[in-house]
């Protein structure tokens, strides 16, 4: 298992996703996962660990 950074594309559109929804649901978690070519986790990691820097 290897960690993944995330693409300065990811990171954009993820990043403009968090300043819309800080909280997404299950639902737009999974949108955003297939559209990042993601998995589910890895967006949600993402945005707790991108919540947690917002502090």
């Amino acid at each position: 298992k290897h960690r993944r950074r995330t693409s300065k594309k990811q990171f954009s559109i993820l990043e403009k996703a968090f300043n819309e929804n800080p909280k997404p649901n299950a639902a737009t978690r999974r949108e955003l996962a297939e559209k990042l070519k993601m998995t589910v986790r890895g967006v949600q990691v993402w945005f707790q660990n991108r919540r947690a820097k917002a502090k």
